[in-house]
């Protein structure tokens, strides 16, 4: 049976996902090898696969990769995101909470940062905008705390951060550059795509998350926001 272009590209697109997921149980399998404990029973794998977030959707929680599904199939897109795949730097965060936590990150933006997963993980994406302080990293970012918040008056990143704000408040996609730092202290230039995802669980709980894509700009590449 031929399938149509447009049905073709779809099952690519599912396809690149079901492995993105295959490579996260692997790890997953990986690292139960490693720390010797007993290998979990399938029926309770949904629970304790590293892709899962607790309560994002149902009691046993919500799969990312439905989420990145739903990113690929979202109606009129405003950017462009190319194929989503394990090669992807992304986050989750809940925009129900105060200042959007992270939930989830992925292994290429752990790389692209230099931070851990366990350094990530309830973070607001400002962690980034100063450089690694250990003195300091604690607080930065957090989201129950305001610290670290630059003044926007010396904020190279303040229009950005404005758009980001306004887009997010209206429902709308937003695609910035911005100056950001790894946790060696190098700096660089973070092209960010934020995409608000809405729905409603088969309970009728409305949930809100943002999920933001990064890439490093390329050499050359002017500090922009859109």
């Amino acid at each position: 049976m031929m399938l149509s272009p447009e049905h073709e590209e779809e099952l690519r697109k599912l396809k690149e996902l079901q492995a993105l997921y295959a490579q996260h149980a692997a790890m997953r399998d990986q690292q139960i090898q490693q720390s010797g404990s007993p290998r979990p029973d399938s029926r309770d794998s949904a629970s304790s696969d590293p892709m899962i977030y607790p309560g994002l959707y149902s009691p046993s929680g919500f799969d990312v990769l439905q989420i990145l599904f739903q990113i690929q199939r979202r109606p009129n897109p405003t950017y462009p995101l190319g194929n989503i795949d394990s090669g992807v730097a992304l986050v989750l965060c809940d925009s129900a909470r105060p200042h959007c936590p992270i939930v989830y990150c992925s292994e290429p933006f752990q790389r692209l940062t230099g931070y851990s997963q366990t350094e990530i993980i309830g973070k607001n994406c400002r962690f980034l905008q100063q450089p690694f302080n250990p003195n300091t990293f604690d607080y930065l970012g957090n989201a129950p705390t305001m610290k670290g918040i630059q003044n926007p008056k010396n904020d190279p990143n303040a229009m950005a951060k404005l758009t980001i704000r306004t887009a997010l408040e209206c429902g709308l996609e937003s695609q910035v550059t911005l100056i950001n730092y790894r946790k060696n202290g190098e700096r660089f230039l973070n092209v960010l795509t934020t995409v608000p995802l809405k729905w409603t669980t088969m309970e009728g709980e409305e949930k809100n998350y943002i999920v933001g894509f990064q890439a490093q700009a390329p050499p050359m590449f002017r500090h922009r926001s859109t």
